[in-house]
């Protein structure tokens, strides 16, 4: 099977950057493009009236900001492979904002990392992962 457009969720985290090198060989191997996406969580907190609104949108911009430094090193390392690539930062909860723009831009599958926990959570997956396997119309792949 050739997938044509490749979504990868990237948060600059090592589990991250193991999905992004597979999702590269795959972009490579199908002649496929890649969609590198990364997820900024809203602000929030209980006591969301007592902080000053200026404080707020300065936290947004400094998450905005570090995550598009992100997605220009994750598209530098697709890039040296040939594999063209396409970056967009989103507001959001991961999974939802992940599976949102796969429906939109046709993506036919779905790379994330999952999260390297210890005990009784390695039986678990990562709540995105989890919840992307669960609930996205593409195939997602889970690297490890």
């Amino acid at each position: 099977m050739a997938f044509k457009k490749i979504l990868i969720g990237y948060d600059g985290s090592e589990a991250s950057m193991k999905a992004l090198r597979k999702a590269v060989e795959l972009a490579k191997m199908c002649g496929g493009e890649l969609h590198i996406v990364g997820v900024v969580r809203p602000f929030e907190f209980a006591a969301i009236d007592y902080i000053p609104p200026e404080e707020i949108e300065q936290y947004e911009k400094e998450e905005i900001s570090k995550e598009e430094r992100f997605l220009k090193e994750a598209k530098q390392i697709a890039e040296e492979k040939e594999v063209k690539a396409i970056t967009k930062v989103v507001e959001g909860e991961p999974a939802e904002e992940l599976m949102a723009y796969a429906d939109q831009n046709g993506c036919d599958l779905i790379v994330v990392g999952h999260r390297g926990v210890g005990g009784f959570k390695r039986m678990i997956l990562g709540t995105t992962a989890g919840n992307l396997v669960k609930y996205a119309n593409q195939s997602v792949l889970v690297v490890k």
